[in-house]
């Protein structure tokens, strides 16, 4: 059988205690000193996966609204240029149809001219006709007189 000896329970109470001491110091110690480490360099790095996910969500933010804004900005320059297109041809219209009546009032001063002067010539004629049968009939008139008497 097994006898316990005190003294062999003593030094192997010491060569445990030794051996745990010597595996905390030399083992346990640089072991948990990797570990923790490793878990701050891994901490580090999620912090910073963590901080460039947020800038590229902030900086997608910003170009959505940009994106926005030059969106809003094109819009409002088709609406602009809309604007003016309407107002260059309500004002080429305006110019049309100024000119329009202004050459219509000229025809119409021109056909009142002509017909003044045709009026005229015809008076004229008419009065050179009255004075030709005047003529004639005084002509006539003479003769008719003279041979009367």
């Amino acid at each position: 059988m097994l006898s316990l000896e005190p003294s062999t329970l003593i030094w192997t109470i010491v060569n445990i205690l030794v051996l745990y001491l010597g595996m905390k110091k030399f083992l346990f110690k640089p072991v948990m000193n990797i570990i923790q480490k490793r878990e701050a360099l891994i901490q580090g790095q999620l912090e910073e996966a963590k901080k460039s996910q947020d800038e590229a969500q902030q900086m997608k933010v910003d170009y959505q609204k940009k994106l926005d804004a030059a969106q809003q900005t094109a819009e409002e320059m088709v609406v602009a240029a809309k604007q003016r297109a309407e107002a260059e041809k309500n004002r080429m219209l305006e110019e049309t149809r100024a000119e329009s009546d202004r050459m219509l009032e000229k025809a119409k001063a021109d056909i009142q001219t002509e017909q003044e002067k045709a009026q005229m010539q015809v008076q004229s004629e008419i009065a050179k006709l009255a004075m030709s049968a005047a003529r004639k009939i005084m002509k006539t008139g003479e003769r008719s007189d003279a041979g009367s008497n």
